[in-house]
């Protein structure tokens, strides 16, 4: 019976470990507006184009009010 208790227990102790590893390795992606772009953003590819010259790693337009919005890593 103790056997088994204890292989449960390494086993969510094990479980538990793994999980924070990963929770750690995702990095925070953070949101800016484009300084560059101007106009309403329709098309993605537009705002990929300026938020890179501005040296962000992609950009996306937003739904609702239409504007460049760019995104890197925190």
């Amino acid at each position: 019976m103790d056997r088994k208790f204890l292989g449960l227990v390494l086993f969510f102790v094990i479980l538990l470990t793994s999980q924070e590893t990963v929770l750690q390795s995702e990095a925070k992606i953070c949101e800016y507006p484009s300084r560059t772009f101007k106009g309403l953003c329709v098309k993605d590819k537009n705002c990929v184009v300026r938020c890179r010259s501005e040296g962000y790693n992609y950009g996306k337009c937003s739904h609702v009010r239409r504007r460049c919005r760019c995104f890197k890593p925190c």
